[in-house]
């Protein structure tokens, strides 16, 4: 179902954004895939106004970009083949740009790729700076991104976790979400967190509050009852799904398919603020968080904006965010 002929890892050389390999290595070998490294090198549009004010008889065109970009291409050449295997071994691509965030974005859609796979830290080694490149891909990207932070554990994934605010958008990410845990053998856990600031039931879409139950399981509910409703009217890829209950246990699976059923859990949670709770969460009991994103144009959205970023930044785990296709746009 999840498609990822091509996938692109933007790196820097560095151990923070090392780690992004054997992920992207991963999924190409389960999805049949090929993967291309792309380096960005920022400083030379810097390095020619610098160069210029001194006025030092270098052509930065003749004498400076050349070396470097064929030191460049060198060294991206030799960690390609060292980290990817030849089956599923790409090309590799050097650009220059003075923001690569903006680079990595534009040349990811332009190419066609199905998925950016990038280190969460890069060169900075520092936590307090995690984020600063990856979190603006996030942010401005069409193309899914898979932030990681940390090795690929040794046991896989075997743990997926979407959290969701009730709306369809954030519960579109079940496509990728459901193509992951199908093709690596794993659960999926829907995560709703209810602030604690206000009435526990006004996190609840007006008019579905259930009198007379529990907080959590009338939201629990309600997240059931929308995830039936989202199936009934979109399919997963190219498929039709459905959330069935059997004996208790709620299993996702394929229309006419039980040997792909997905065991499908639902949990809630309380707390001061939802990313943190999030992360939280998916540290302990997740290998991987999809979220979906509204991308730029939608941070004035709460959850699908900020809060995916800062969910990014502060998980453990690896997260892979979504920005879907609205009507108006085309895929």
């Amino acid at each position: 179902m999840l498609k990822l002929n091509k996938i692109l890892v933007p790196t820097d050389f560095s151990e923070g954004s090392k780690e992004a390999y054997n992920y992207a290595r991963a999924l190409a070998k389960k999805f049949g895939g090929e993967v291309d490294f792309l380096h960005v090198i920022p400083i030379l549009k810097y390095l020619n106004e610098s160069v210029k004010k001194l006025g030092l008889p270098i052509d930065m065109d003749k004498d400076i970009y050349p070396q470097v970009l064929s030191n460049a291409q060198e060294r991206l050449t030799a960690e390609l083949d060292i980290s990817i295997p030849k089956e599923i071994r790409g090309k590799t691509f050097v650009k220059i740009d003075r923001k690569p965030h903006e680079k990595i974005v534009e040349f990811a859609e332009k190419k066609g790729y199905d998925m950016i796979v990038m280190g969460a830290i890069g060169s900075h080694k520092n936590s307090l700076l995690k984020g600063s490149t990856a979190e603006k891909v996030i942010r401005h990207s069409k193309v899914p991104v898979l932030s990681v932070h940390g090795d690929l554990p040794p046991t896989g994934v075997n743990r997926v976790l979407i959290p969701t605010d009730f709306s369809s958008l954030s519960i579109s990410a079940l496509a990728y979400a459901a193509s992951m845990a199908s093709s690596f053998g794993t659960s999926i856990t829907m995560l709703h967190v209810m602030e604690l600031y206000g009435s526990p039931l006004e996190n609840l879409p007006k008019g579905e509050g259930e009198p007379g139950r529990g907080d959590t399981e009338s939201m629990s509910t309600t997240i059931i009852k929308k995830i039936q409703k989202y199936l009934d009217e979109n399919n997963l890829g190219d498929e039709k799904w459905r959330l069935i209950e059997e004996d208790g246990v709620y299993r996702l699976r394929p229309e006419g398919d039980d040997s792909r059923a997905i065991t499908f859990n639902v949990v809630i949670l309380r707390g001061i603020s939802a990313h943190y709770e999030i992360a939280e969460f998916a540290n302990t009991e997740s290998d991987i968080v999809v979220m979906a994103t509204h991308g730029r144009s939608g941070l004035s959205h709460l959850f699908l904006g900020s809060t995916t970023e800062k969910v990014m930044m502060s998980c453990e785990v690896p997260v892979l965010t979504i920005r879907p296709v609205k009507k108006k746009e085309t895929a």
